[in-house]
């Protein structure tokens, strides 16, 4: 799932050379808790199966453990402004990666 102008980010898709890699991709105007809902309905999972991995605590992060499921955060090293110190309270729940090869051993925990 990916948050953006839909020809901007299908575009960024086809040139990363990744969409091979997955079944479905999902480009949404706005990443908030009715639409992780929305996209687990749609694709018959519930929360105790679906997991997100992302760099924005805001659209990434918190919506998802809104709603009762796992979620990774992987900073950027950019981050916006209005991105910082979003979050801090709930740090216990979800899990910072250092980077992406850390998900493979907290998925298995």
């Amino acid at each position: 799932m990916t948050k953006g102008d839909l020809f901007d980010q299908e575009s960024k898709i086809g040139r990363s050379g990744l969409a091979p890699l997955f079944d479905h991709v999902e480009i949404v105007s706005e990443k908030d808790e009715e639409m992780y809902r929305r996209l687990m309905l749609r694709h018959g999972a519930s929360p105790d199966e679906f997991a997100m991995v992302g760099n924005s605590l805001r659209s990434d992060v918190l919506p998802v453990i809104g709603i009762g499921a796992r979620a990774f955060h992987l900073p950027y090293a950019v981050t916006w402004a209005h991105h910082v110190n979003i979050g801090a309270e709930h740090e216990r729940i979800y899990q910072t990666l250092p980077n992406l090869h850390a998900l493979l051993t907290s998925l298995s925990e």
